[in-house]
C-alpha cells in the first residue's frame, strides 16, 4: 500500500504544477496555450511514448473484449468536454467558485462510482465497514475542497477581484457549466477504471506480453487519450480560427512559449503514467484511493504554486485561515481512506490466513 500512496502523491505533485508554465507563455492567448497543450499531451507524446515503449500494443488490444474500447472512447471523449465546459465556467463564476465546484464533483463521482463498478467475482465495498470509512474520507475530502473554494472567493473579494456586478443568469448558467463540466471530466478515471480494472488491458499487458507495469499502463492511456483528442482539437481549432490567433504560433518569442507547453504536457503526462502505477499498487481500490490522493495532493500543491507566485498577496487574514484549514480537512481525508484501505488489507490477509 505504502508504494501505491508514494506514487499517488507524486503523481499529485506533478499535477498540481503542470500548469505553472501557462503563466509565462507570453504571447499566446488562452486558446494558443491550451490547444497547444492538448495537442502535444493528448496527442503527439501519448503515440510517440506508447508506440515506443509497449511490446506488441496490436496484440494486447487484440486481446481484450470488443466493448471495452468504445466505453472508454466514449467516456474519454467526455473528459475533453468536460475540460472545456469548466474553462467556459471559469470566466462566468470565476476561478476560485469553479476550482472547487468542478474538483468537488469529479472527486464524489470518481471515488465513489470505481467503489460500485467492481470486477466480476469481486465484493462491493459499499455497505461494508470499509466501505463506510471510505465514503467518510471522500466526504471531508469534498468538505475540504468546498472549504478551499471558499477561502478563494473571499481572497478575491479581499483583494478587489471579486466581479459583483454579475448578473443572476450568467452566474447560474457559469455553475450550470461547470457543474455538467465536472460529470463529463469524470470520463477521464471512469474509462481508466473501465480500461484497467474492467477491461483488464494492464493485466493481459503486463503479464502475457512481459511489459513492466508502467509500460502496461501506457497502453490503458493512450485510447483514453484519443477520445479527448478529438473532441479537444475540434474545440481548440474552432476558437483559433474565430478569435484569428493560429498566427501567435508564428510571432517572435514562440518558441519559448512553444517549449512551455510541451513542458506542461510531459508533467501533466508523467503524472496520468504515475497515477497508473499507484492504482496498480493499491490494488482493486487504486481507482479510488488512488484518485481521491491524486485530487487532493493537486489541491495542495496548486495552492502552494499560487502561494509562491504571490496569488495570495495582500488577501484577507481570514482567508488565509480558511486556507489553511481546508489543507488541513483536505489532508484528514487522505488519512481516513488511507486507512480504510489498510483495514481492507487486513481483512484479505485475515481471510488468506484462515482458508490456509
Amino acid at each position: 500500500m505504502l508504494t501505491g500512496v508514494l506514487f499517488a502523491l507524486l503523481s499529485a505533485v506533478l499535477l498540481g504544477v503542470y500548469a505553472l508554465p501557462s503563466k509565462y507563455t507570453k504571447g499566446f492567448a488562452w486558446e494558443n496555450t491550451w490547444g497547444g497543450f492538448f495537442f502535444f499531451g493528448m496527442f503527439v507524446i501519448p503515440l510517440i511514448v506508447t508506440f515506443s515503449l509497449v511490446n506488441d500494443l496490436w496484440g494486447i488490444y487484440a486481446q481484450i473484449s470488443g466493448w471495452v474500447f468504445p466505453t472508454m472512447f466514449a467516456l474519454s471523449f467526455c473528459w475533453g468536454i468536460g475540460n472545456m465546459l469548466w474553462g467556459y465556467s471559469i470566466n462566468s463564476i470565476g476561478m476560485a467558485l469553479a476550482f472547487s465546484l468542478f474538483l468537488g464533483v469529479i472527486t464524489s463521482i470518481d471515488t465513489i462510482l470505481p467503489l460500485i463498478l467492481v470486477p466480476e467475482g469481486q465484493e462491493s465495498v459499499i455497505g461494508t465497514k470499509v466501505g463506510n470509512v471510505m465514503l467518510m474520507g471522500i466526504a471531508t475530502i469534498v468538505f475540504g475542497i468546498a472549504l478551499n473554494g471558499y477561502a478563494g472567493i473571499l481572497r478575491d473579494k479581499s483583494k478587489g477581484s471579486g466581479d459583483v456586478a454579475k448578473d443572476t443568469k450568467t452566474i447560474r448558467q457559469g455553475i450550470l457549466f461547470c457543474v455538467l463540466g465536472a460529470i463529463c471530466a469524470a470520463g477521464f478515471n471512469l474509462s481508466y477504471h473501465t480500461g484497467n480494472n474492467l477491461g483488464r488491458i494492464g493485466e493481459v499487458a503486463e503479464l502475457q506480453f512481459g511489459n513492466e507495469p508502467w509500460i502496461a499502463r501506457l497502453a490503458v492511456l493512450l485510447p483514453i487519450f484519443m477520445g479527448a483528442t478529438l473532441s479537444t482539437m475540434i474545440f481548440y481549432s474552432y476558437r483559433l480560427t474565430k478569435n484569428k490567433t493560429w498566427g501567435n504560433f508564428k510571432k517572435v518569442g514562440a518558441t519559448t512559449a512553444i517549449i512551455l507547453v510541451i513542458l506542461m504536457a510531459v508533467f501533466h503526462d508523467a503524472a496520468l503514467v504515475i497515477y497508473g502505477l499507484a492504482a496498480y499498487h493499491l490494488g482493486e481500490l487504486g481507482t479510488s484511493v488512488g484518485f481521491a490522493i491524486l485530487e487532493t495532493g493537486a489541491i495542495m500543491v496548486a495552492t502552494v504554486n499560487g502561494i509562491l507566485t504571490k496569488e495570495w498577496k495582500g488577501a484577507s487574514k481570514k482567508s488565509k485561515l480558511l486556507l489553511g484549514v481546508s489543507l488541513a480537512i483536505l489532508i484528514i481525508g487522505v488519512l481516513i481512506i488511507a486507512s480504510g484501505n489498510y483495514m481492507k488489507i487486513n481483512e484479505a490477509t485475515t481471510v488468506i490466513a484462515l482458508s490456509q
